[in-house]
């Protein structure tokens, strides 16, 4: 059967008790398939971020093609996903835990209108949103519009994404990964749990930096991510040294995680937008993947020619430039073939 320009499936997914004596299927994923891909083009997988659905890589929110078709258009098959719980992946609170939601005057603040305040050394410089960035202002709205609740707990949200990721891969075989912002944990994830089917990672300004949040003061939260860059365990390999100092400051030189094993094989290329709130700590997430032994490339956009871009870098009006960019470095990485994976702890334990 000639295969689709387009196809929708579901992946993963388990039957659990509702507690009246019937069952009912939660943890499924929905994926969204744009084009076949061309020969020499990897497929890719991507996941959205925090507050949005696969929706937000299909279509900017003033109707110009978003990343997903951009990438599609450049040869690539592209596989969008819907975490488990969002969108078109069913919502069961028993499994998935309540919801939490973004208002939009913080959306405003951090993501489209960055340049009305000092919030960060290089906000001033954002001038990629379309519109105002503002509420009324008619993208702003259509953007907000499309905005959804997200689980509240990152280790549930993990442990779910990284199983059905691995059973998206089990299905069409070896994938580029591309995160953003919140579901960049659920990538080292996907790639831990199938390091033989995952030949790189884009990682738009991951989820970090590694254990604690910096606030917009600079200062830095409690320890949210206890395995250096995620909630729950990554398999982590032997050595004398634990995955990092969960109480250190920002200092990267304290820094001494055991190897990412399964990960030392994957190629990343870590994005960071000029005027994100992201530029102030990006470097410190790749750094400790440096580290750990997994060979990151961080990318500066600016550094590139790229300017002006936040947090949503996906949806800007230089969106365009960012898809070239990302097809640029997978067709040079050799995604294509894949070498044999180094194998992880003797005991297959993942680190505790």
């Amino acid at each position: 059967m000639k295969e689709r320009p387009t196809h929708n499936l579901y992946v993963g997914g388990q039957y659990v008790e509702t507690g009246d004596g019937t069952h009912t299927m939660a943890g499924q994923c929905h994926v969204h398939r744009l084009g076949a891909g061309l020969p020499g083009r990897p497929p890719i997988v991507m996941i959205h971020g925090a507050a949005q659905t696969s929706a937000a890589f299909m279509e900017t929110p003033d109707g110009r093609p978003g990343l997903a078709e951009l990438l599609a258009a450049q040869g690539h098959a592209v596989y969008l996903m819907d975490q488990p719980g969002i969108g078109r992946s069913r919502y069961y609170e028993p499994l998935h835990g309540p919801l939490t939601h973004h208002s939009a005057e913080l959306l405003q603040w951090a993501f489209t209108a960055t340049a009305d305040h000092d919030g960060w050394p290089q906000s001033k410089l954002h001038d990629q949103w379309p519109g105002t960035g503002r509420i009324g202002d008619p993208v702003f709205d259509t953007f907000y519009a499309g905005q959804v609740g997200h689980l509240a707990d990152p280790a549930i949200s993990e442990t779910l994404t990284r199983a059905a990721g691995a059973a998206l891969l089990d299905r069409i075989g070896p994938a580029c990964l591309l995160t953003h912002s919140q579901s960049g944990p659920l990538g080292w994830h996907i790639a831990d749990q199938r390091p033989d089917l995952v030949r790189a990672i884009v990682a738009l300004e991951p989820k970090g930096p590694p254990f604690r949040d910096i606030t917009g003061a600079g200062s830095r939260g409690p320890v949210i991510r206890p395995h250096g860059i995620t909630a729950t365990p990554l398999t982590y390999g032997t050595g004398s040294g634990e995955p990092a100092d969960a109480a250190d400051s920002t200092d990267p030189e304290q820094w001494a995680p055991r190897p990412l094993v399964n990960l030392a094989h994957v190629p990343v290329l870590l994005v960071t937008g000029e005027a994100s709130y992201h530029a102030t700590y990006d470097h410190l997430t790749a750094d400790y993947l440096q580290r750990a032994g997994v060979p990151v490339t961080h990318a500066p956009l600016a550094e590139h020619g790229i300017r002006g871009n936040g947090h949503l870098m996906a949806m800007e009006l230089n969106n365009d430039r960012i898809a070239q960019f990302i097809s640029r470095w997978l067709h040079r990485t050799d995604t294509l073939q894949l070498p044999t994976p180094r194998p992880g702890p003797a005991e297959g334990a993942p680190e505790k």
